[in-house]
């Protein structure tokens, strides 16, 4: 007996409502910068990440062409990875095109590292957005589209991401100032655009390698999909879709749970996790993973977000913790707190350096100390007249008394009676008038060096 079940290809063709007569490609764009400009204010200057493909250049001459009716300035941005013979080529190409539309260009030269821990396209593709993200422009422009949303969702369903992942890639990432306003058209509707105004572009040979596992998925295995299904890209756009609203309430789970049950102000930078056993395995993990994400970290596996979890809540409240997030970040727990620690951060180097006057010094182990001159607090500004001021880290033996009604203390007894976590009393800066000890940011000034109430001092902030 005949199966009454209807194809597959067919319900999905069936799910697509009948099209209207579609906007121009102009006209998403445009759509799409007025509805953004009416939640976020800041879209007077964007930069376009050009790499010369037609999916950028058609991006760049769409937000040339809306410069004609909506306010704001226009930059492209191209990043060299030196991959391809060809790249000092697309530099050029990049430069006679923004001459061409009178668009300012930066060409930003990098270099891959040997150990690429991400992989080419990974390490690639870091290295490329760190260098748009430091464009001084309010948004960075993106030219991804349908087809690429899709492409990201069989990458990250083929790895086995959560929702996070599957919700692949966001129309605006207000963290990092992403925009990607061509996330719903088609790569059809981009090639009928450049056809149109005769655009010219280059192709990149990379493309067509496909040992990477995005243009594997590209060339082999979207266009089945597509011969079998033929909305299956705007279906899977859908689902992505589906996955980021699915990903907005779980943070918004996240933040309650921080909120109610943590209570913890500065979860930015550390964790308390006194209370983490209150919650579900599941929503605890979901509050670890989000405290990740807005402290920019990469998402880890499933096995580590397991074992991290699992250290966390049976460890000893002595017991030295340390779990490697990444090759530049660990995981450290100090009492009832747990932190993401960079591991150039636990190298103790010698140093010694002279205060020239400066706002601001970054220290070698990328700390930053602030100066400021403020009155009736700080270090007298009467004992910098005749001696320099120093930064040093401690090499042993220090002395310090912040209190007249308390004994003169080691630094190393101080920092022991203090919160501070093990690491960071390693390096923390001493500041010195000549070659006495002066200040010990956030623990105080020592009596010799206070500042009287009406009298100017130097405060040294870490």
């Amino acid at each position: 007996m005949a199966s009454s079940k209807k194809p597959l290809s067919n319900k999905i063709s069936a799910s697509i409502s009948k099209k209207t007569k579609p906007l121009s490609l102009l006209d998403v764009v445009e759509n799409a910068f007025i509805s953004l400009s009416k939640s976020h204010k800041k879209m007077k200057s964007m930069t376009v990440a050009l790499s010369g493909g037609i999916d950028s250049v058609v991006l760049l001459h769409l937000l040339h062409q809306l410069q004609k009716t909506q306010n704001f300035t226009l930059k492209a941005s191209h990043v060299h990875h030196g991959l391809s013979k060809n790249a000092d080529k697309w530099v050029t190409f990049c430069e006679k095109l923004c001459t061409k539309l009178s668009i300012p260009l930066d060409i930003n030269y990098v270099k891959l590292p040997q150990k690429k821990s991400l992989g080419i396209e990974g390490e690639a593709r870091r290295l490329r957005y760190e260098k748009l993200l430091q464009s001084q422009t309010d948004l960075v422009v993106l030219a991804h589209h349908e087809d690429d949303q899709a492409e990201t969702f069989l990458l990250q369903l083929i790895r086995g991401a959560g929702v996070k992942g599957l919700s692949s890639m966001a129309h605006f990432d207000d963290s990092r100032r992403l925009w990607r306003p061509l996330l719903n058209a088609s790569k059809i509707d981009i090639e009928s655009y450049a056809k149109k105004h005769k655009l010219k572009w280059i192709e990149d040979e990379s493309n067509q390698n496909i040992d990477f596992d995005r243009n594997f998925i590209r060339s082999k295995v979207l266009p089945i999909l597509k011969n079998r299904f033929n909305h299956i890209i705007k279906v899977i756009s859908r689902s992505a879709s589906h996955l980021a609203e699915a990903q907005h309430l779980l943070d918004d789970l996240a933040q309650m749970d921080l909120k109610s049950h943590l209570k913890s102000i500065n979860y930015k930078h550390k964790l308390n996790v006194k209370t983490l056993d209150k919650l579900s395995n599941a929503r605890a993990k979901n509050v670890l993973r989000y405290w990740l994400e807005i402290n920019a970290q990469l998402m880890p596996s499933k096995d580590l977000l397991d074992e991290l979890l699992r250290q966390v809540l049976t460890a000893k409240k002595d017991a030295t913790i340390k779990i490697y997030l990444s090759k530049e970040f660990e995981i450290r727990r100090y009492q009832d707190e747990i932190y993401i620690v960079p591991k150039n951060k636990n190298i103790q180097r010698k140093y010694e350096m002279i205060w020239a006057g400066e706002s601001e010094i970054i220290l070698p182990n990328g700390q930053k100390l602030t100066f400021k001159k403020v009155k009736g607090r700080g270090i007298h500004l009467k004992f910098l007249r005749d001696q320099k001021l120093k930064i040093r880290n401690r090499q042993g033996g220090e002395s310090f008394k912040p209190d007249s009604k308390r004994p003169t203390k080691k630094i190393k007894q101080l920092l022991q009676e203090s919160d501070l976590p093990p690491w960071e009393r390693e390096n923390l800066p001493l500041i010195f008038v000549g070659d006495e000890l002066a200040a010990v940011p956030n623990f105080g000034i020592d009596m010799k060096f206070q500042t009287k109430a009406k009298d100017l001092g130097l405060e040294v902030i870490l």
